[in-house]
């Protein structure tokens, strides 16, 4: 008769007990399961913490990520199941009961069952831990297996066991789960039901062999192909894109398919015969979108494109195979952009221009200004959360105004959706808000009519003209939201940017600058410091210990970019589909409208005239406050 303990097979007594009794002989304590399994679970040295979420539930954003430790976190932490090639060590089967009703955890209690006998059958190694009626099984692997084999697998699985959740195994980026002595969203923590003794042995050295997981995938064999079935189908439907290439506004990102390839490798779930087929796919795109060999190469080494990496390990020498890939695509590319014209699309889903005559003379030097006033008093006229908003949005503006060298810019609602990470109603919400307000800091000029969107011009408000006099420029370049912190959270790009700008002397300094609590920007901190994106302690204050290019690097392995990759091929279908509407309709303005359209532009042409004058003489007003004069 097979021991209690063999293979992990649990002791504990009644299944709709809340987690494992502190008093079964053989419950280990949750430090010591901690430290013993979490390094051995762990595809890599990572992990993320829980954060509450709504129906009591919790997530392990990528914001949260830290490095493992052996010490045991105070908050749930579940840890990254795949290496950056695309590979487990274990896996991971959650078993959950959702609601937590006394049927669920009957049922899981009854699927946890079949699957160690399964498992025992076969020969594998795992534990089982418990809480709360949820379980988790970790099979330990003798070699680690690859992302779509552990994936088909698990997925076969749930194909057996209803409350098998697969979703730990269908990302490389994204699958973590949590492991025995992580706290529990409900209190306690995962418990193990096996002695210490017996514990230490699995973790130091024994495995599931290979023999095992043939047997495993011979008695799921039904489910297997039930399980490529619904993939192939999902393929056949999913529409292929071709290689785009998008410049301003979100840097260049390639097609949403190729990016989806770059991350998670599945090549199978495109249609594609092999992953060489898959790989070239990649590696062209990749060199439309402009990016160098070592460009591509950086980002499969340092884990932003593990998708890709796992598309060449199948080969004997992965590197050696990438380099000869890209050396014969070369010149296959070369020749074929010199024989077709190939033209560039941008993500602006509206031109971005001025209208009107020539800018202010000097309009840079107005932005600027008009950018360092809004940085010295934002947080005293759009306090808290609700101002980080518009304060987000009225930077977007400046930041196009830079872009075209005016004060006066028409890109569009969703043009500024991508550069603020807000969505489209938000938008127009904030615009209609901030260029109705008395003494506002933008105004409109020009109403949307038909393909031209709205033109907005940046405005020193009448009560801070006397400081903009004797404003100091802030340093830097112009931002609105950086795509990493679409991620990271507004809190910590607040925090980011104060130490930036010379306020990160301590906590006290940021706190009084950002106008975030105390409790905001000590978890700033702690997820700027976790990422290395900043160093230093409350005694001493903080200092940046990176810079845009690794923010863009930390964007893309956050899978931001993608996102925005995503968002724009939406919003360019919206724009076809708008200016097809246009092409069918003849739309006409009501004749209110049309009286204030001419009203606007008889007021644009009056504020412009200016721009028709000769340069001033010496003896006038310096170059600054004839510029302010302009927008005043």
């Amino acid at each position: 008769m097979v021991p209690p303990e063999y293979g992990g097979r649990s002791t504990v007594g009644k299944c709709g007990e809340p987690g494992v009794s502190t008093h079964t002989p053989t419950t280990l304590p949750p430090d010591l399961s901690w430290s013993l399994t979490a390094p051995v679970i762990a595809g890599q040295p990572r992990m993320r913490l829980g954060k509450p979420q709504r129906n009591n539930r919790v997530s392990y954003p990528a914001s949260t990520e830290r490095a493992l430790t052996p010490g045991l976190p105070t908050k749930p932490a579940a840890v990254r199941l795949y290496s950056d090639a695309g590979h487990c060590n274990v896996l991971a089967l959650d078993f959950d009961a959702k609601d937590r009703t006394t049927e669920q955890t009957a049922d899981v209690a009854y699927d946890v069952f079949q699957a160690e006998a399964l498992l025992d059958q076969a020969g594998a190694w795992f534990l089982t831990d418990y809480a709360h009626g949820g379980s988790h099984i970790y099979v330990l692997l003798d070699q680690p297996m690859p992302f779509l084999k552990a994936r088909e697998l698990v997925e076969a699985m749930a194909q057996r066991w209803a409350t098998l959740d697969p979703s730990p195994h269908q990302s490389i980026a994204r699958g973590c789960i949590t492991v025995p002595g992580s706290p529990h969203k409900l209190g306690g923590h995962r418990q193990l039901t096996i002695t210490e003794r017996s514990l230490r042995e699995r973790v130091a050295g024994l495995r599931t062999p290979a023999r095992a997981l043939r047997q495993l995938r011979l008695t799921l064999r039904d489910e297997i192909r039930l399980v490529q079935a619904k993939r192939a189908a999902t393929a056949a439907a999913e529409p292929h894109s071709t290689p785009v290439v998008y410049e301003a506004g979100a840097g260049r990102i390639m097609g949403h398919k190729y990016l989806t390839l770059a991350l998670e490798g599945d090549w199978a779930a495109y249609d594609y015969d092999s992953p060489s087929e898959a790989r070239w796919a990649v590696l062209w795109s990749a060199m439309a979108t402009g990016l160098s060999r070592e460009d591509v190469a950086a980002r499969m080494n340092d884990g932003r494109w593990p998708g890709l990496w796992a598309l060449h390990t199948h080969r004997p020498h992965p590197w050696r195979a990438f380099a000869d890939d890209w050396t014969r695509m070369e010149p296959l590319f070369r020749a074929k952009n010199t024989s077709q014209d190939n033209s560039v699309h941008t993500s602006d889903t509206s031109a971005n221009s001025h209208t009107g005559e020539p800018p202010v003379r000097d309009s840079h030097g107005v932005i600027r200004t008009w950018r360092s006033l809004l940085h010295e008093v934002e947080t005293h006229e759009f306090p808290g959360a609700r101002g980080w908003t518009r304060r987000l949005l009225l930077r977007a503006i400046a930041k196009q105004s830079h872009e075209i060298g005016s004060t006066l810019t028409a890109t569009g609602i969703r043009g500024l959706s991508l550069a603020t990470g807000l969505s489209i109603q938000t938008v127009a919400t904030l615009l209609r808000e901030l260029s109705t307000q008395d003494d506002p800091w933008i105004t409109l000029t020009l109403r949307a009519h038909g393909r031209e969107a709205a033109a907005y011009e940046l405005r020193i408000p009448d009560r801070h003209a006397a400081p903009a006099e004797t404003v100091r420029w802030i340093r830097g370049k112009a931002h609105a939201l950086r795509p990493v912190f679409e991620c990271l959270g507004a809190p910590a790009a607040l925090t980011y940017e104060a130490i930036e700008h010379g306020h990160g002397s301590s906590p006290e300094t940021i706190q009084a600058r950002t106008g975030l609590s105390r409790t905001a920007v000590t978890d700033a901190l702690a997820t700027l410091i976790g990422w290395n994106l900043i160093d230093g302690h409350a005694e001493e204050g903080y200092w940046l210990t990176s810079d845009d290019r690794d923010l863009e690097r930390l964007a893309e392995r956050f899978g931001v970019t993608h996102a925005r990759a995503t968002k724009i091929a939406t919003y360019r279908e919206h724009r076809r589909l708008w200016w097809a509407y246009l092409e069918r309709h003849h739309i006409a303005l009501h004749a209110d409208d049309l009286e204030a359209d001419r009203e606007i532009r008889a007021l644009l042409d009056e504020m412009r005239l200016h721009d028709l004058d000769p340069p001033p003489s010496s003896a006038s007003s310096p170059p600054r406050q004839q510029a302010l004069e302009g927008v005043a």
